[in-house]
């Protein structure tokens, strides 16, 4: 069992991927933005993974990774994104590429979101 924090803006899209990784055994924390995630961090940075969009109000998803990387940067390895869209010429999506960070549009089946979190705790090992 893993202890994953996922980040989503859209409560249903929040849910539906709490839900999946709950039935596969996880103890999971939800976060609607990159605020509360960061605040959920700083109460407690234990989570074995975090999921996130990139597209979010306040902080994005980059933003997340950069304050991640600075406050705790041994969690920067524990993330993977989940995102509606990803301009390939981006900046942000080159941070992804170098950095190593699985990346999963939506929509997404189930099974292969599982599978990349399975990939991503494993790494971690």
């Amino acid at each position: 069992m893993a202890r994953i924090l996922v980040v989503d803006p859209e409560r249903d899209v929040r849910s539906l991927i709490a839900d999946l990784l709950a039935s596969a055994g996880h103890e999971v924390h939800c976060a609607a933005d990159g605020a509360r995630a960061l605040a959920s961090l700083d109460e407690s940075p234990a989570f074995d993974l975090i999921l996130s969009d990139l597209s979010m109000p306040a902080i994005e998803g980059i933003g997340l990774y950069w304050e991640i990387a600075r406050r705790w940067p041994h969690l920067v390895s524990r993330l993977v994104y989940v995102t509606g869209t990803i301009d390939a010429d981006s900046s942000e999506y080159r941070i992804l590429l170098d950095e190593g960070i699985p990346l999963v549009l939506k929509p997404f089946h189930a099974e292969h979101l599982l599978e990349v979190v399975r990939y991503a705790l494993a790494r971690q090992r």
